[in-house]
């Protein structure tokens, strides 16, 4: 994605619905100024969709919720959205999968945060902001990631959601190793490539290589069914983020899909390299991949930590771990016909690393069902507030840290085996991603589960090597266009330029 930042104008009214909602000195306001600031037989239904340990977490702030509002919630669940149904969803408010926004906001079945609320009492909350040494209000927006508050949560050019956190991949290395071989973190995909090859050689690693027998690869990367193609996705990011783009991996006039394009090829060509030192079987998710890295199988690893992997295997004492960002790339590919199509040097200043968003993640929307909206936001706010997200959104598989205040607070997002060091490290490069220019957005688009099926299988003939990466990535781009067409090509077109904030 391109650094353009459509919603910065919005972030004005998004504060001040929070100051409205909440008391300055942290609480929830019961009242003031003679006035309820929620109706007292308020009662938010909330859904959550497919993380049942989220929702025990939440189930447990509804005593705190209604001794600070004198209002109630009452949680229920459900396994996953359906996107066929004719109606929203029978709640106020909706706890889900960050890429399920695409099909609530394109059906309407959600509303955008209430910016009328809060113009009303913006002067006056700025006015006794002044007055504090240290105002804090609970749901704090300009606390949370840029990436997060400015583009996850906006659909075209509205705030539709509350972001409860987003994992991206990274790579987990071997710090012991890679002292041992005088290497550093890898910066590009080649980097990558020959470092998985150094730490898959027994020979190269001498006395602390895996005992024999033991299962050892140089990198492991999730390429299970599911995920095969999410990867494609964050390999390719940084190739196909050029910065007078917006179309990545559609024409955002034709809906013509580009994944069959020279970066997409590219970025494929070096999966396949890498997979050589991997498992032969496609049972690695990036739960599995984690606890591979843990039991001291492998010397990278593409996952992201999790404080709700309660199974991580106890690594051994010399094993080290060590972070860094996905590897970037020096030049990115330009599909503007006045460019013709051209590979181009990544300008002085332009980051090389382009983190892929949506690859799982929550998010709150509220309902056009709500009889309350203004309730139902402020519900969402406060359980993904700094004082209350340790406890709910940490508590997800599918989460990770996503407010600035919390990278002082980095083990109660990474799993239990992890030292406090790493811990911080993790914290850190997790806010140096999500706070970056550039981005991609990992289809977040009706029909996503569809396209990325197509996907998955051309990454996987390419790695058993029934087909070149070009042949199988053409294969894909045909029914990229069928699904395109089935959805409807115009509404997919309208999708896909909502999601870029366009």
């Amino acid at each position: 994605m391109s650094p353009r930042d459509p919603v910065i104008p919005l972030f004005l009214p998004v504060l001040a619905i929070l100051f409205s909602l909440f008391s300055t000195g942290g609480c929830l306001r019961s009242g003031g100024e003679g006035k309820q600031a929620f109706p007292p037989d308020a009662k938010v239904r909330l859904l959550v969709v497919g993380d049942p340990a989220m929702a025990a977490a939440i189930e447990q702030l509804r005593g705190e919720w209604n001794a600070q509002t004198g209002t109630s919630f009452e949680v229920e669940q459900a396994p996953q959205l359906d996107p066929q149904a004719a109606e929203p969803p029978q709640a106020d408010a909706v706890v889900s999968a960050s890429c399920d926004l695409a099909v609530l906001a394109e059906k309407k079945w959600i509303v955008p945060m209430p910016g009328e609320l809060i113009r009303q009492k913006a002067s006056a909350q700025a006015a006794r902001s002044k007055e504090e040494e240290t105002p804090r209000a609970p749901g704090n927006w300009s606390d949370l990631f840029t990436l997060l508050r400015a583009h996850e949560a906006v659909w075209g050019k509205e705030v539709m959601a509350v972001p409860f956190g987003s994992p991206v991949l990274v790579c987990y290395y071997r710090a012991d190793l890679l002292e041992k071989l005088g290497a550093k973190p890898p910066r590009t995909w080649p980097e990558y490539q020959k470092l998985a090859a150094r730490l898959a050689d027994r020979k190269q690693l001498g006395d602390a290589a895996p005992p024999a027998g033991h299962p050892w690869h140089g990198s492991l990367e999730p390429l299970a069914p599911g995920w095969a193609g999410i990867v494609l996705l964050a390999r390719a990011a940084p190739y196909v983020t050029h910065p007078a783009n917006y179309s990545q991996l559609f024409s955002i006039d034709s809906m013509e899909p580009l994944v069959d394009g020279p970066p997409f090829v590219r970025a494929l060509e070096e999966l396949v390299a890498a997979a050589s030192s991997g498992p032969p079987e496609f049972a690695y998710g990036p739960t599995a991949v984690r606890h591979a890295f843990w039991r001291g199988e492998c010397g990278l690893a593409l996952t992201w930590p999790s404080a709700a992997d309660k199974d991580c295997p106890k690594p051994g004492p010399s094993l080290r771990v060590g972070f860094a960002e996905l590897p970037g790339s020096t030049d990115v590919y330009n599909v503007s016909a006045q460019a013709a199509q051209a590979w181009e040097p990544r300008q002085s200043g332009d980051a090389a690393h382009v983190p892929l968003l949506d690859v799982a993640g929550r998010v709150g929307t509220v309902t056009t069902r709500s009889q309350w909206p203004e309730v139902s936001f402020g519900l969402l706010l406060w359980l993904s507030d700094q004082q209350w997200s340790r406890q709910t959104s940490a508590a997800s598989p599918a989460t990770t840290i996503f407010r600035q205040t919390d990278v002082s607070y980095p083990q109660a997002w990474v799993e239990e085996v992890m030292s406090a060091a790493a811990a911080s490290q993790y914290a850190r490069l997790t806010q140096q991603m999500l706070n970056r220019q550039q981005w991609l957005f990992a289809l977040r688009i009706p029909g996503r589960a569809e396209y990325l099926k197509a996907l998955d299988e051309a990454v996987q003939q390419a790695v058993l090597g029934q087909k070149p990466p070009k042949e199988v990535l053409a294969q894909a781009a045909a029914r990229w266009r069928e699904i395109t067409k089935r959805y409807g090509t115009d509404a997919q077109r309208a999708a896909y330029r909502h999601s870029l904030g366009l």
